[in-house]
């Protein structure tokens, strides 16, 4: 079934419009877009559903704060709502652990490679799920960057969806591991980014960026400074083990909220004034608050408790620990 829907919706990513929205009437603006992604995420899962297998294994990939893991549980979700018995598999689980992983030329570990994978158990496990139905999948350590020695156990049902969350997804090394026809294939990623008339106000990769630094500035304590001075290594990554094959994705979800600079605006802007100016971080920090300024503001508040953006701003119905 392979690219059956390997499209994706485009926003009117205009900055004036978007202005223009947020100015006459923010509620209805943020109503909208959040009726279009749960759309986009209902088609996916009723295209999958007219597959005719008994036990569908979905793999989900995209780059860094393109909102996989809200997308995993909304599709999760939405296979409930018709009755589906559904769980949730990270990739992450499968880590070899740090002895075994290799170090990149700076000394840190190279978690984002395929080879910190235990790839041979993995493909393992998945056949296991389409054949058998039962399978056991290991527990990682992560504190402690090694394996637990638990497991648990999943038993699949004549109508379980299984859905494999992780940056590898997408890696043609699991096709072998069983039936093409039992696999689907979702690529999440922030497609688009937002343009005035003359220029580029924020790319697709900017939009990831304020992202990430508000949530984990939020949730994970981190430095402002620090995750823009990373943030080059991400991308090199994702180059790497993501981006080449996205094109072998059966769906594709463009997850940009388009009015999520107007909030995002409200928590990024005080963040990125933390950076030193005369770093080259500084000089990035910069060029995004210049942007986000060019936004009117909208209240977080009227952002659902349900919708994607509450994984990088809060209070939302969705369990991240």
């Amino acid at each position: 079934m392979l690219n059956w829907l390997n499209t994706y919706r485009r926003y009117a990513c205009d900055i004036h419009r978007i202005n223009a929205e947020a100015r006459s009437n923010p509620e209805d603006f943020v109503r909208t877009v959040e009726k279009l992604f749960h759309n986009d995420i209902q088609l996916i899962v009723d295209r999958i559903m007219d597959i005719p297998v008994k036990h569908h294994i979905i793999f989900l990939s995209g780059p860094s704060s393109s909102g996989k893991t809200t997308t995993g549980k909304k599709i999760d979700e939405a296979f409930r709502k018709k009755g589906c018995h559904t769980i949730m598999v990270s990739m992450d689980d499968f880590y070899l652990g740090k002895e075994f992983i290799r170090r990149l030329p700076d000394g840190k570990y190279d978690f984002e490679s395929i080879e910190a994978l235990d790839i041979p158990l993995m493909k393992k496990c998945v056949q296991l799920m389409a054949t058998t139905g039962e399978c056991d999948i290991p527990v990682y350590d992560f504190p402690n960057s090694r394996r637990s020695g638990k497991t648990r156990h999943l038993e699949l049902r004549d109508d379980s969806v299984v859905i494999i969350e992780g940056i590898h997804a997408l890696n043609p090394i699991f096709d072998d591991a069983i039936n093409r026809e039992f696999v689907s294939k979702v690529y999440v990623a922030v497609k688009q980014g937002v343009k005035s008339s003359e220029d580029y106000v924020l790319s697709n990769r900017d939009v990831r960026l304020v992202r990430r630094i508000v949530r984990d500035n939020l949730f994970r304590g981190a430095s402002t400074q620090n995750l823009i001075e990373m943030w080059s290594d991400v991308i090199e990554g994702e180059q790497k083990n993501i981006r080449p094959y996205r094109y072998n994705s059966d769906f594709t979800l463009n997850t940009i909220h388009i009015y999520e600079p107007c909030i995002m605006r409200n928590y990024a802007l005080e963040l990125l004034a933390t950076v030193d100016p005369e770093s080259d971080a500084g000089k990035v920090a910069e060029r995004l608050s210049s942007s986000l300024r060019r936004f009117v503001s909208i209240d977080s508040s009227v952002v659902p408790e349900n919708s994607l953006m509450r994984e990088f701003i809060g209070g939302g119905l969705y369990d991240y620990s």
